[in-house]
C-alpha cells in the first residue's frame, strides 16, 4: 500500500453525532438533539496547556469544544443562565447525569 491513502485529502473528515442528551430541552413537546464533533489531539493537547494539571477544568474544556449543537459560545444563550463562557455555560445548564452522558457521548466519538 502506498501512504497517499493517509494524505489529508483521503482522510475522512472528523465525525460528528447527534443526539438527545436530556429531555429537558423541548420545542413543541419534541426533544431537542445535540451535536458534537470529535476533536483532533492537537486540539486536545492545546485545551491541556490552557488548563494545566486541574482534571475538572480539562474535561469541562474538551466538552465544551465537542459541542457543536447549541453554540455554546452564543453570548445571548450564556446570557440567560448568568454565566460567561463555554465552560461555564456546560456547568450551569446542565444536570450532573447530562454532564456524564455528555462526557459518554464525547468520548465515544473521539475514539
Amino acid at each position: 500500500m502506498e501512504n497517499r491513502i493517509f494524505y489529508g485529502e483521503n482522510a475522512l473528515p472528523f465525525p460528528e453525532k447527534e443526539f438527545v442528551l436530556s429531555k429537558r430541552f423541548q420545542e413543541k413537546g419534541k426533544e431537542i438533539t445535540w451535536k458534537i464533533r470529535a476533536l483532533s489531539q492537537k486540539e486536545n493537547e492545546e485545551i491541556g496547556k490552557r488548563k494545566g494539571n486541574n482534571e475538572n477544568e480539562y474535561l469541562t474544556a474538551v466538552l465544551a469544544e465537542c459541542v457543536v449543537y447549541p453554540d455554546l459560545k452564543e453570548v445571548s444563550l450564556q446570557d440567560s443562565y448568568g454565566v460567561m463562557g463555554q465552560e461555564a455555560l456546560l456547568l450551569e445548564m446542565l444536570t450532573t447525569g447530562e454532564f456524564a452522558a455528555l462526557e459518554a457521548a464525547a468520548e465515544e466519538i473521539n475514539q
